[in-house]
């Protein structure tokens, strides 16, 4: 009962590893109409501003094009300078505010309608983003970082498609734009196309090495096209350059464990956990690890943190169950996959590990039920119409048992232990020719199944 991978999504926003896999740069800036009339004061308070700007120094940017903009209040660059610190602050109500302000002094500057579409993208108004990047493409057909800024608004509605063709096109005009190909990965990574995002983002990757997004699409591209060991050292590369982050350890455990190199899932996912123990999923999967390696206690434990924090875990409940029935607790068995069952109510495995616990605890009321219940799921599994048969047999149902074992046999004609159970079952009924064969046929198929003495009706 091993659940599926968790799927990798490092694609836009708010993701485990980053907060934003979509990258907008703002140094590609089109060809602007110069401001004339400008003092040389205000010009260098101005200049003054796009230095800090450069450093990020937000504050202090902010000071220097107000004092420029004291000077010259009509001064449409110092505006749209004003505005792009005021984003980089966070504060993006006022950004917009003053692009509004200085696309009224110039109002054909495409440059101030791509950094108001990217103010307006941080506020996740989007659809005013678009409009806003569609104007500065309007203004200026080759403005390669509007077409990466359209792209991904579009990318943010959930427009693949229109988002694709617009990063193309960023990426046609501006093929070292590393950006624009790390966002053209994304939407082909979204669109479900990892080989073809892969190239782009390997190429993003060479011109941007240690940029963490691009990397991180990068892995996610190798990983989900299939890569496993490519994708596994991106991730370690990930992993190097951030060592307090626990998300690429933790992806390469889901690598590792889905290649079946178990005691290397259990070193990442524990080293993934060391840093970030509020991890149920990786919980979960080093529980899964150390079960396929024998490690019992050790994935009872694993499976218990990952409940701790997600009590209603599915798979930590039905994992647990399936060690306590291989440790013969059936007691305990039993009420977890019952946990198990309250969340998925009809899970085939789920019912039928219950079933098996019932009947071996000798709940045969219980298991009945639960076997009639699961028969529906698998009316074509031998061994449930077996267990089923058991059931009924331990209930003093024999001509219920003996259908059910005879079902068995249909669906497997060499179910030796079948054969004998149907013996047992017709010699209840008093058949004893019948049952007489049927054990004949039992030994013939196993030869340590003896016929029963005259004493065991």
């Amino acid at each position: 009962m091993k659940p599926a991978r968790p799927s990798v999504v490092c694609l836009l926003f708010g993701c485990q590893l980053v907060a934003s896999c979509l990258v907008l740069d703002r140094t590609q800036a089109a060809a602007r109409p110069s401001d004339t009339a400008v003092s040389a004061e205000a010009q260098k308070l101005n200049h003054n501003g796009l230095e800090h700007l450069k450093k990020k120094e937000y504050d202090q940017a902010v000071q220097s094009f107000r004092e420029a903009l004291q000077i010259q209040p009509e001064f449409p660059e110092a505006l749209d300078n004003l505005g792009k610190a005021l984003d980089g602050a966070g504060k993006d109500d006022e950004a917009v505010a003053d692009f509004d302000k200085a696309l009224k002094l110039a109002p054909q500057d495409a440059n101030v309608y791509a950094d108001k579409g990217l103010a307006l993208f941080h506020e996740k108004k989007f659809d005013d983003s678009v409009t806003a990047y569609r104007k500065a493409i309007e203004l200026h057909p080759d403005f390669a970082e509007a077409y990466n800024g359209l792209g991904a608004a579009l990318l943010s509605q959930g427009k693949t498609d229109e988002a694709t063709t617009a990063l193309r096109k960023a990426v046609q005009l501006n093929p070292k734009n590393a950006d624009a190909l790390n966002n053209l990965g994304a939407a082909l990574l979204a669109e479900k196309r990892p080989q073809e995002a892969a190239p782009y983002l390997r190429k993003a990757h060479s011109l941007q090495p240690n940029l963490r997004d691009v990397l991180e699409n990068y892995a996610t591209a190798l990983e989900e096209s299939g890569q496993t060991n490519e994708a596994i050292a991106a991730y370690h590369k990930l992993a190097s350059q951030h060592p307090k982050e626990p998300g690429p350890w933790a992806r390469m455990g889901h690598l590792y464990y889905s290649s079946k190199r178990y005691q290397q899932a259990v070193d990442s996912f524990q080293k993934s956990l060391a840093l970030d123990e509020k991890q149920p999923d990786a919980a979960l999967f080093l529980g899964l690890s150390q079960m396929e390696m024998g490690k019992t206690t050790d994935a009872i434990s694993s499976f218990q943190k990952c409940l701790a924090q997600k009590p209603d875990d599915f798979h930590a409940l039905a994992s647990l169950a399936h060690l306590y029935y291989s440790q013969k607790d059936y007691v305990k068995a039993a009420d977890y996959y019952q946990k198990a069952l309250a969340q998925k109510p009809d899970d085939p495995d789920a019912l039928t590990g219950l079933g098996a616990s019932q009947l071996a605890g000798n709940k045969s009321d219980e298991a009945l039920a639960t076997y009639q219940k699961l028969l529906p799921f698998r009316p074509d599994d031998p061994n449930i119409r077996f267990n089923l048969g058991t059931a009924q047999f331990n209930k003093g149902l024999y001509q219920d048992s003996a259908a059910s074992y005879r079902e068995a046999i249909r669906l497997k004609p060499d179910f030796a232990h079948a054969h004998y159970n149907l013996g047992m079952a017709l010699l209840r009924l008093n058949d004893v020719k019948a049952a007489q064969a049927e054990f004949s046929e039992a030994q013939h198929l196993d030869p340590s199944l003896k016929p029963p003495t005259a004493s065991a009706k």
